[in-house]
């Protein structure tokens, strides 16, 4: 079995706001977490850029490490702030898909998503949205 951890959002602004979005992606940093920002689909999605900052160590870490350790307070603040910067809904998630053989209805197997957990949480205007 292989987890896949992630850190992904989505900023649901209006016509005007995306327009005024660069078509190239944006960086976004918030205590030493880089996250990458980009115009997709009628609204700006959000994902936990690669290599950070290097811990107290000096050794770096990847993604996969950067997206399972990541504090939920983080990901809270990240998209408080994003709501307010935008003025708009901002939800995002932090959590982790298991991949791993599965029954099909054939009989054989494939390998597909077998478990995931998600952290989910949405702010509108900086207000957060139960």
């Amino acid at each position: 079995m292989d987890y896949e951890y992630s850190v992904i959002g989505s900023v649901y602004c209006n016509a005007e706001a995306l327009a005024s979005a660069p078509d190239t992606p944006v960086e976004y940093t918030y205590k030493g977490y880089k996250f990458l920002l980009r115009n997709f689909s009628e609204q700006i999605s959000v994902s936990l850029r690669g290599i950070t900052d290097r811990n107290s160590k000096g050794d770096s870490c990847s993604i996969q490490e950067i997206c399972k350790n990541i504090p939920e307070s983080i990901v809270i603040e990240v998209c408080r702030n994003l709501s307010e910067k935008f003025a708009c809904t901002v939800s995002m998630r932090k959590g982790y898909e298991v991949y791993g053989n599965a029954n099909v209805f054939n009989g054989g197997s494939d390998y597909e998503v077998i478990e995931e957990k998600w952290f989910k949480v949405q702010f509108e205007k900086g207000i957060e949205k139960r």
